[in-house]
């Protein structure tokens, strides 16, 4: 990792050299990668929303970046860690995309839902989301 990246993450999360040093490799090339990911947003835009205690409903959007944190002066969606924990899994796989130099709404599963299953399996409500990267501007 380059020393400018070292300087900005001792600054900002206070890591020493000594755990820098410690990384495993695909932290440190994730991080090496920082300048290419935050040129990306990854939206997840709510497509069916039935009986949703939080209210999302179709058209809501949860906007992870410009920095791979939960955007939420940009998001509309209301937050609910029963839809955000599932979709930390696409999200993530995204950015692992973005780390690799490849297109990531080329991934392979670009959907996700929240945990309550629905009235037909045994909950109330679902949400559904469809999950995809943009670069702004």
């Amino acid at each position: 990792m380059q020393e400018p990246m070292r300087s900005m993450l001792k600054q900002l999360i206070g890591i020493t050299d000594e755990d820098l040093d410690r990384l495993p490799p695909g932290i440190a090339k994730l991080l090496s990668a920082v300048p290419q990911v935050v040129d990306y947003r990854i939206i997840a835009e709510v497509t069916d929303a039935k009986y949703c205690f939080a209210g999302c409903k179709p058209g809501d959007k949860l906007v992870f970046g410009p920095q791979p944190l939960l955007n939420v002066e940009e998001s509309t969606c209301p937050l609910c860690i029963g839809a955000l924990a599932p979709m930390m899994e696409r999200v993530h796989m995204m950015w692992d995309r973005l780390v690799e130099g490849v297109d990531p709404n080329e991934v392979w599963v670009r959907h996700s839902q929240c945990f309550d299953p629905g009235l037909d399996h045994g909950g109330l409500g679902t949400v559904y989301f469809k999950v995809y990267a943009e670069k702004p501007g």
